[in-house]
């Protein structure tokens, strides 16, 4: 069969040259979507693909975004709501603008040196890093990076943008812990990772609100209440220390809710964060705060799409507003 160029997919599909061009070259806003479309179709049809490669040295992009993972966990579990919602967020933008990503999972900087190594990325998303890891990315990575969920006090003097996507999760954990001391729990127990309780951080950030609000209550708090992820068990065992439990995700909560049924626990109250799809259909339902995780992926990506292609008006932060929303996990303390 004789190989395809891009004036026969010019002809087939109706269109210009420098349409096809442009849609092939990540730029999508110069075309339809019916007429993007067409192309395509034109495209699949024949099985057409550009070389990336050979393009690139011509345009300096590759088209292409790194999606990348922080994790200290041995297995990246893409199920976790969260990280599924933020990828779902990604990807859908991602397409819109006809780019390319390459989702991976690390838990060692060395882990991104071998990828720069094989594959060029126009810029990098970067998700869940801590402030060391995003520290070492920052020396790194010689490209835009977006960073989502990253708290860092170093975001100056660098040779390449870096743009800043979370929610406010000190003010989000205020507003947690408040509805739950409305409700009359002055008892809490907080079930989260330890991963960056104590460092710059979404942890951190949640942690501090927490205290913050017992602080303004003159309450105290102490922290033998504080459980790990893992500590599930110990907060079986410590039941009588807690009236209601702030976890740190609807995945934990759910697991907590699992539990207490178990072991016939019925008299105890959760709140977490996130509002994952399964919040609504767990028994009790789940109140939560709604963090709005495929938002902040579209957001983050399209922030990042613009700074490759140095548009105005890219702000180096943005803070993704979250709401309360309140089902029926909280009892009132009689």
């Amino acid at each position: 069969m004789k190989k395809i160029t891009i004036k026969d997919i010019a002809k087939e599909a109706g269109v210009s040259v420098a349409t096809v061009s442009n849609v092939l070259n990540r730029k999508p806003n110069k075309a339809t979507a019916h007429t993007i479309e067409k192309i395509y179709e034109v495209v699949n049809k024949y099985d057409y693909s550009s070389n990336l490669n050979a393009r690139s040295l011509v345009t300096s992009k590759s088209g292409m975004i790194g999606i990348l993972y922080y994790t200290e966990k041995e297995e990246v579990k893409f199920s976790d709501p969260f990280l599924s919602d933020v990828l779902t967020g990604i990807e859908y933008v991602s397409k819109k603008n006809g780019i390319f990503i390459l989702v991976h999972g690390f838990s060692d900087v060395s882990d991104i040196r071998n990828l720069q190594q094989n594959w060029k990325f126009d810029g990098y998303a970067v998700i869940g890093a801590t402030e060391r890891i995003h520290d070492e990315l920052c020396k790194l990575i010689k490209a835009p990076i977006v960073f989502v969920d990253t708290y860092s006090e170093n975001q100056g003097n660098l040779e390449y943008p870096r743009i800043y996507v979370h929610n406010d999760d000190f003010e989000l954990s205020k507003l947690a812990t408040t509805y739950l001391l409305a409700k009359g729990h002055q008892k809490i127990a907080i079930f989260s990772p330890t991963l960056g309780k104590d460092s710059v951080g979404v942890i951190n950030e949640r942690f501090t609100g927490f205290k913050k609000v017992f602080e303004e209550n003159n309450l105290t708090w102490s922290e033998e209440l504080f459980f790990d992820e893992n500590e599930i068990e110990a907060l079986i065992s410590k039941q009588d220390a807690y009236t209601a439990v702030l976890a740190n995700s609807d995945l934990l909560a759910g697991r907590l809710l699992r539990a207490w049924k178990e072991h016939h626990i019925l008299n105890k109250s959760v709140i977490s964060f996130d509002n994952s799809f399964f919040a609504d259909l767990v028994d009790p339902r789940l109140s939560t705060i709604d963090l709005f995780q495929r938002e902040k992926g579209r957001l983050a990506v399209q922030a990042l799409i613009d700074c490759i292609h140095k548009k105005p008006d890219v702000k180096a932060k943005y803070v993704i507003k979250g709401e309360l929303i309140e089902r029926n996990s909280v009892k009132k303390v009689r």
